[in-house]
């Protein structure tokens, strides 16, 4: 059985201990008691006319009603009513618990056995089917029962549903009332008699719990926040939060609150929730389908519980502690060896500073990874770089499960041990694998490699051993299961992995191998005990070989002391003599390098000279420049200036001119309507009074009878007309008052509210006038269509009416004639001061606009006539200097200075435009930003390194973008493989260009943990005596020192750097190691010198190094300054201008 198997089967058997207890428990058990007697006092009872044995119909009917429960559900509840395990297939396996069920539930072997007929086969006697009626029901009861009581408990992890999807019950309770209803006499609600013999029933399954929570999109499907608050329960385990749900989540408004259910969980335990970018994840993020926030609030949760939640602190402290002492034990019994070689054994200290930044289970996460490395000699730093060629990762895997991944097997040549020299030459890198006297370790020399391979080919070799490592790494997990498939030898190899999946693939493989500990704990158990007896045994023995070397040693000692004495005596007379010789030497160097001094002093007095009188013409020629320049500019701009004041008077005119033609048409529009009123109003009079003529007399006999016969009903109505008329005539004329009244006091409010906004935009004012035209217009209209409409009735009726009428209207027309007097008169005055103040203005800006003309016209004469002489006076000097080029040319022209013109004119013709500093430059920070991949991170360094080094303008883009963290972080996650030292060795160089420019180095300093970067680089390649790597450090080394000092020049900076713990402690002890490695150099230079000259029989003279200030004279590339200093290559002088910068005392 495999260990996938053997879990899952192990997982099972809990959930069946789990639910046993449950049906166990005091409470259950009473209940259950309670259940019998009602059903054996036949308080429930089975109907008579239901046969559940013989009717195929009503059997088929209850189990379709029990499968409707959730296979897993309904195999846990039936094992433990029943007491027995049932034999399936799979959780799932319908058809096995279909049977059981037929078998077992509705049938029981035990009572047909006890009712069978002695003779007769499948007859029973009597009782025999009240007795299986009564087995029946109390079996499914307390199935429905504890079903629903289990998953109220929450009994399974992942709490599925306890109905099918597609099932017709929903509730425990429906499946109750529906057995009543059809199989049950007498009993109506029988969720209800259950509850008062303490089996209650209450779950139901919502549409949230049927609810798809599987992620296929993760920007599609965590868009509602549903998904998202599930993963919160699981992980919190907090079941209240679904209740808070808005489901459907169908707008906009429902999704962003459920997803800041989860968002306010999360700040609730004091989580930050900001991307990689520092901005803010929102529940608009979210919901908008921002891939990257999202991302990033997932891997928020991940770190904030999936590690938390499946890694036990105290397991694995246990095993921590466990490792330790299984590898103390281990490697004291190695050390008894009597041939065992110590001398290349590595003593790895477990608290590493870089590591502080991360949670406590991280940090045990990572010992337990060193813990188990330490077996096979292997220092893991990060969890990054160290986890690319798949290494570490089966030897996790073989230390507990050495059968899985066999450690022959595992590939150990990769591009983390292999180093590829400049000289395509094949070594060993022993900083990640050493110590050949483990039964574990790596085992290959030197010699075992073909030193013809080129650089190409072992390269491809390498990755192929990683991707071989990766698929040993897969085909043991998917054994082993419980562990996703989460890292893939393509995202892994070759480049710098993702942090955040190595640590949660870690956790998913740390917490799965500790649970099958448990099987080889034993075993381990009885190896620690063997292991301590076998040590005290070789204790013993080595104490025996001790006092016997002690005895040797001794005389061995005596006697090379003895010899050692006579030696010291001989070099002391060698040394005296020649140090004698050598301080005669230095009296007559001395003497020879002070004339030579003072002639040195002499020329350069007289460079000097020559160069200051050439930079003081220089200077007066930028001067004349400049004023010309500046006199040009201000032409251009009194120019301007007055093209816009001619734009502007224009627009005054043309405005000024429209409203005088528009008033002159509105006043003739107003006069012809008028014309054309009156002339259709006497038209029609005409016609009336013709067609009443003729009619006149053609009925005046009908007429006169007519008149006599309606006389006094006529009369009778006309007066009563006309008292109608009268008060109709008093009301119009009161709304007609009121009417005017209103507005004129809107008018009025309107006059005040112009004048008010008097500097307003002129066409506002515009409008606002035509508004005011119209309203007075439609007026006017409107008062005599009402005086016309009076007039032609009136003309029917009582002369007397009319007269009255007309005495009215003349009263009205007085008022109207009145009104607009004034307002006219009001209009007449404004327009007339403004017009006033407009000529005022106008006649201002025309005597400034004279004399400015007149001002830059004498300014323009006086430049045109200086730039006239002065391109003249050019137009000279290019002659003389192309006639003095041609005759020194004519003269002193060679091949070289051909060659040097012509190679110099075929470069400018082949340059690119993507060739400019500032185009290599973006293109160099956009691929150190978006790729990972070394090749393309070394190719973008070395063009950032270039172009830093030649323009300052470069230093600052880099400065603005984020290329200076990502260069640090990209520091911090290298390792001491040849790669990732020359990533280190570009990046170190570009750091060091950027913070020459004075106006740049703050922003290398204010990177979080830069000064702390800085020091663990020193501290890595410090180049110990002895160390492999120590040339190739040096750089290294140097650079960072003087990377150091240029950001400790600034007096406030220095005071920073010096508060921080552990940069006083941190350079001292460099000092004294860098001190004591030049000093050992020093001694075999001079025993060198000392033996050339002993054959040659020359003097030779030591080098001192001289402690120096210089960081003041460190200068840009660019800055050409005699006393601009290059870079410090020697170790110690560089440690020596960091002290000295810092303010360090030597010890």
């Amino acid at each position: 059985v495999s260990l996938k198997a053997y879990t899952a089967q192990r997982r099972l058997n809990k959930l069946r201990r789990t639910a046993c207890r449950l049906f166990t428990s005091e409470t259950m058990v009473k209940a259950i008691k309670k259940l019998e007697v009602e059903i054996e006092s036949r308080r429930l009872l089975v109907r008579k006319d239901r046969h559940l044995w013989k009717d195929v119909g009503e059997r088929q009917k209850v189990l379709n009603w029990l499968l409707s429960y959730n296979p897993l559900w309904l195999r846990i509840g039936l094992e433990t009513v029943y007491g027995e395990l049932i034999t399936l297939e799979s959780n799932s396996d319908v058809m096995g618990l279909a049977i059981f069920i037929l078998n077992r539930l509705l049938w029981n072997p035990g009572i047909a056995a006890e009712y069978r007929h002695p003779t007769v086969p499948h007859l029973y006697r009597e009782g025999h089917e009240e007795a299986l009626s009564k087995f029946t029901l109390k079996k499914l009861l307390l199935l429905v029962c504890f079903l629903d009581c289990a998953k109220k408990s929450r009994i399974i992890d992942h709490d599925p549903c306890l109905f099918c999807k597609d099932a017709e019950f929903k509730t425990s309770k429906d499946v109750l009332l529906a057995f009543s209803r059809d199989f049950l006499s007498g009993e109506g609600d029988l969720s209800r008699h259950l509850s008062f013999l303490g089996l209650p029933v209450s779950h139901i399954q919502t549409p949230l719990d049927e609810f798809d929570f599987a992620v296929t999109n993760l920007a599609v499907d965590l868009q509602c926040g549903i998904r998202l608050v599930r993963t919160m329960e699981l992980l919190t385990k907090n079941w209240n939060l679904s209740k808070h749900l808005r489901v459907p989540a169908i707008s906009r408004l429902q999704k962003m609150h459920n997803v800041d259910i989860v968002l306010n969980v999360l700040k609730e335990r004091g989580i930050q929730l900001k991307d990689e970018n520092g901005a803010s994840v929102d529940s608009r993020d979210i919901v908008d389908r921002h891939r990257e926030r999202t991302l990033a609030l997932l891997w928020k949760i991940v770190f904030a519980f999936q590690v938390d939640v499946y890694l036990n602190v105290e397991q694995l402290r246990e095993e921590i502690d466990f490792l330790k002492n299984a590898h103390k034990i281990k490697t004291k019994l190695d050390a008894l060896k009597p041939f065992s070689n110590h001398s290349r054994r590595q003593d790895y200290d477990n608290s590493n500073s870089s590591f502080q930044s991360y949670s406590e289970n991280v940090e045990l996460l990572m010992a337990w990874v060193n813990a188990v490395c330490e077996f096979y000699n292997i220092k893991v730093e990060n969890f990054t770089v160290c986890f690319s060629d798949g290494r570490v990762l089966c030897h996790l895997i073989h230390h507990y499960h050495p059968c899985y991944v066999p450690l022959e097997s595992v590939c150990q040549r990769t591009t983390q041990t292999v180093e590829c020299s400049r000289t395509h030459t094949v070594g060993l890198n022993f900083s990640s694998s050493s110590s050949s006297e483990s039964d574990t370790s790596l085992n290959v020399m030197e010699g075992m490699f073909d030193q013809t391979v080129t650089t190409s080919v072992l390269y491809k070799e390498l990755l192929d051993n990683e991707r071989k490592n990766f698929q040993l790494i897969n085909a043991a997990v998917s054994d082993l299961g419980g562990i996703p498939a989460m890292v893939h030898h393509s995202d892994m190899s070759n480049t710098i992995p993702d942090e955040k999946v190595v640590i949660t693939y870690l956790s998913f493989l740390c917490s799965r191998l500790l649970d099958l500990r448990q099987e080889t704990r034993a075993a381990r158990l009885i190896q620690s005990a063997w292991r301590k007896y076998r040590l005290k045994k070789e204790l013993k023995l080595s104490q025996e070989r001790d006092r016997a070397a002690r005895i040797i040693q001794k005389s061995a000692i005596e006697f090379l002391s003895h010899r050692r004495i006579l030696k010291k005596e001989n070099a002391a007379v060698f040394i005296q003599k020649y140090w004698r010789r050598y301080l005669a030497r230095m009296k007559f160097l001395n003497l020879k390098k002070a004339e030579l001094e003072e002639a040195r002093n002499k020329s350069a007095t007289v460079i000097q000279a020559s160069y200051r009188r050439f930079k003081a013409k220089q200077f007066a020629d930028k001067m004349r420049a400049a004023q010309v320049i500046r006199a040009w500019f201000q032409g251009c701009k009194a120019r301007k200036e007055y093209a816009s004041v001619v734009k502007a008077t224009c627009v005054i005119q043309s405005h000024l001119r429209t409203k005088q033609q528009r008033i002159w048409f509105l006043k003739m529009k107003v006069c012809t309507i008028t014309i054309q009123r009156r002339w259709r109003a006497t038209l029609t009079a005409r016609t009336i009074r013709h067609q009443f003529l003729a009619a006149k007399k053609l009925q005046a006999a009908r007429l006169i009878q007519a008149t006599y016969r309606g006389f006094k009903e006529r009369r009778k109505f006309i007066q009563q007309k006309a008292a109608a008329v009268i008060i109709q005539k008093r009301l119009r004329a009161w709304q007609e008052g009121r009417l005017q009244f209103v507005k004129y006091n809107k008018t009025r409010r309107a006059v005040i509210r112009l004048q008010a906004f008097i500097r307003g935009y002129l066409v506002r004012k515009k409008i606002s006038e035509q508004k005011q035209k119209k309203r007075l217009l439609y007026f006017t209209v409107a008062a005599y269509h009402h005086v016309s409409a009076i007039k032609i009735q009136r003309a029917y009726r009582i002369h007397l009416v009319l007269k009255l009428a007309q005495n009215k209207i003349s009263s009205v027309l007085i008022i109207q004639r009145w009104f607009r007097a004034k307002v006219q008169q009001k209009r007449f005055q404004r327009d007339y001061q403004r017009i006033i103040q407009l000529q005022r203005m106008i006649r201002v800006w025309l005597n400034r606009r004279s004399d400015a003309a007149t001002i830059i016209q004498r300014y323009v004469r006086r430049f045109l006539v200086r730039r006239r002489s002065r391109k003249f006076a050019v137009g000279i000097i290019k002659f003389q200097a192309l006639w003095r080029g041609y005759s020194w040319r004519k003269s002193n022209d060679t091949a070289k200075t051909k060659a040097l013109r012509q190679s110099l004119e075929r470069a400018n013709e082949k340059s690119r435009e993507e060739n400019k500093l500032c185009n290599r430059t973006a293109i160099a920070i956009e691929y150190l930003l978006k790729y990972k991949h070394l090749s393309y991170i070394l190719a973008a360094l070395k063009h950032l390194e270039v172009v830093t080094r030649l323009s300052p303008l470069c230093c600052e883009n880099m400065a603005q973008s984020r290329a200076i963290f990502t260069i640090f972080v990209l520091i911090r996650s290298c390792n001491r493989s040849v790669p990732c030292m020359d990533v280190i060795r570009y990046s170190i160089q570009v750091l060091l260009n950027v913070s020459k420019y004075e106006r740049t180095t703050q922003a290398v300093y204010e990177v979080e943990n830069s000064v702390d970067t800085l020091l663990d680089l020193l501290q890595m390649y410090r180049g110990k005596a002895g160390d492999k790597i120590s040339e190739k450090g040096g750089s290294i080394f140097t650079k960072t020192c003087c990377l150091l000092a240029i950001l400790s020049k600034d007096s406030k900076r220095a005071l920073e750097i010096r508060s921080i713990p552990r940069t006083v402690t941190c350079i001292q002890s460099l000092y004294k190691l860098t001190a004591r490695k030049h000093k050992m150099d020093a001694e075999r230079t001079l025993v060198k010198q000392k033996t050339n000259t002993c054959i040659s029989g020359t003097s030779f003279v030591p080098i001192t190094p001289v402690r120096t200030k210089t960081v003041s004279r460190i200068k840009p590339d660019w800055v050409l300054r005699k006393d601009n200093m290059q870079e410090i290559v020697d170790p110690l002088q560089a440690v020596l201008m960091v002290m000295d910068t810092l303010g360090i005392a030597c010890y």
